[in-house]
């Protein structure tokens, strides 16, 4: 087309613009400011109608729907415009003012038609109204409460007629209860009483009344009756709106699970085989990366509905997008404590000690479920949320501190005179066996017997005396002959190796006895046999004692008789 041919396009836009304007003092004023403005608006239209034509052909043949619509805009224009010149003959401005409105609407749905362009580009766009979030708010969960009202509609209306029903009968017993007071006045009064013949005229009157409400109530009973052998079991309402709307939750939850999930993927794809000392940098990372990935999982949800034109689940969706981030807002504050933990820099730091419920864990590491470990018990890995550790504090652990005084297998001398094997051992109880019969404690209660953990190695002790008589030789034969005894007769028990050291020295001059003390230390492999060995010990010193002919006294009295 040749420029000349889009100048005039350009101009007969613009008269269509003035037609389409209000028809009084501003068009003369928007005609002469064109007058002005018409080598820039020529200029504009020019290209905008150059780049239209170059992005779409010129039309060569019209449909028959856009034809019929056309001749039917047309109809209605002239209908319009004979009717605004009716009302103006008639004086009657408010309706010329709605056939304007009426005629612009029609003329811009015309031209768009015509011309293949929304006309309404061309029009001077209209102030905007100032924002209103109550408005906006309203409008967002309108789709949710027409629904609602639609889920409840039956059972409201219901409602309705039995509170008119109750209310009719209601009405009905006190006015045949006024017709009856009243037909008793009348009885009273005498018969030539000018009252006589009022009461008449009342007692019909609450007759009609009463006859009004039964007929209406008899109506409303059979609606309701109908309306309650027809109305919708609220499981078929259910049933309906998860046939209509049931393939849309399914694929919105779908692409929330797919989009979490591969973002966790990912995230455990890149980010997991970095060093266990993780920098603040790669913490900072992974936060970020969490919440991206969630949020990504939200707009793929809510953009199901969308594709799908399903409003009321989008409408549902975002309204439960501005709770949660209010409740967001609210816990701030403790949020903002997580996140400095999972940072690690808050009061709880990765690879330090820990005390929960009264036993030592190892912070493994520190996410929105941090992992806690006793290498030490059974199950004594812990999974636990972030924020149960606000509030708690951790510590560099010692270099050969344990994390338990006992492990499953070995051999425990407790308070309470327990001796046993260490069955079972986790973060809950601990189970010991006692003579083939296990015993159960707590697991803090079992720390709370102080156990002595023979396992690792043990002493035993004992105490005993000889006769003064051998006084000579307490220091010296008696103590090195006690001690050959008792590792001779140890050996015999446990194999030399378990026998770490045995010691016989002299210890004190007591009031009726030499007394000496007998020290051996056994091996923990030799803690099986604690009872046997602390009975042995005594044994073998009284035999030694009987062999060598060396006497053991007994605590003696003296009385002292005055002369």
């Amino acid at each position: 087309m040749p420029l000349g041919g889009f100048v005039e396009m350009s101009l007969l836009i613009r008269l269509r613009i003035m037609k389409f304007g209000n028809r009084d003092a501003s068009v003369s004023r928007l005609a002469s400011m064109s007058v002005a403005l018409r080598p820039l608006l020529r200029s504009c239209l020019v290209v905008v109608l150059a780049v239209r034509v170059a992005a779409q052909d010129l039309p060569t043949r019209l449909d028959e729907p856009t034809v019929q619509a056309m001749n039917e805009l047309a109809q209605q224009l002239d209908q319009a415009r004979t009717d605004r010149q009716a009302a103006a003959a008639a004086g009657d401005a408010q309706r010329g003012k709605d056939l304007d409105l009426t005629i612009q609407e029609l003329e811009w749905q015309f031209g768009s038609l015509a011309s293949r362009t929304n006309v309404r580009e061309f029009e001077e766009a209209p102030p905007a109204a100032p924002f209103d979030l109550q408005k906006e708010i309203l409008s967002l969960v309108e789709p949710v409460v027409e629904a609602a009202k639609g889920l409840t509609a039956e059972s409201r209306q219901i409602a309705g007629l039995k509170g008119r029903i109750e209310q009719l009968e209601l009405r009905q017993r006190q006015a045949e209860l006024a017709q009856r007071i009243t037909t008793r006045t009348r009885d009273l009064l005498p018969p030539d009483a000018p009252a006589r013949a009022e009461a008449e005229r009342d007692i019909a009157e609450w007759g009609r009344l009463i006859e009004r409400a039964r007929s209406e109530r008899n109506i409303l009973e059979a609606r309701h009756r109908a309306l309650t052998e027809s109305q919708t079991p609220f499981l078929e309402h259910v049933r309906t709106f998860f046939r209509q709307r049931g393939l849309n939750l399914l694929l919105a939850g779908v692409a929330f699970a797919a989009v979490l999930l591969g973002s966790r993927w990912l995230q455990a794809r890149l980010l997991s085989r970095r060093r266990r000392e993780r920098a603040v940098s790669l913490r900072v990372l992974e936060v970020l990366f969490s919440a991206l990935g969630v949020l990504l999982a939200i707009v793929a949800a809510l953009v199901v509905p969308w594709l799908r034109d399903d409003y009321l689940l989008l409408a549902i969706g975002v309204i439960f997008l501005i709770g949660a981030g209010w409740v967001l807002v609210k816990a701030a504050p403790q949020f903002y404590e997580q996140i400095r933990l999972i940072l690690n820099i808050g009061s709880v730091r990765e690879g330090e000690r820990i005390l929960v419920e009264g036993l030592p864990y190892r912070v493994d590491n520190l996410r929105f479920y941090s992992t806690l470990v006793n290498p030490e018990l059974q199950g004594g890995e812990l999974r636990v949320p972030i924020q149960h550790l606000i509030g708690q504090r951790s510590r560099v652990p010692g270099a050969d501190e344990p994390w338990f005084p006992t492990r499953v297998d070995d051999h425990v001398m407790l308070e309470d005179g327990v001796i046993g094997r260490v069955l079972t051992q986790t973060p809950e109880f601990v189970v010991v066996d006692d003579f083939a019969a296990p015993k159960t404690y707590a697991t803090t209660e079992f720390l709370a017997q102080k156990p002595r953990n023979l396992s690792r190695g043990f002493g035993m002790t004992s105490a005993f005396g000889v006769d003064y008589a051998h006084q000579r030789d307490a220091t010296t034969r008696i103590p090195a002959a006690l001690q050959t005894a008792l590792q001779s007769g140890l050996e015999e028990l446990v194999p030399a190796e378990q026998i770490c050291r045995v010691e016989v020295q002299f210890a004190s001059a007591g009031s009726s006895s030499l007394d000496l003390n007998a020290r051996v230390d056994f091996d923990g492999a030799a803690a099986p046999r604690f009872r046997e060995l602390s009975r042995a010990l005594q044994r073998l010193l009284v035999d030694a004692c009987t062999e060598n002919g060396w006497n053991i006294p007994f605590p003696q009295l003296t009385v002292h008789r005055s002369a």
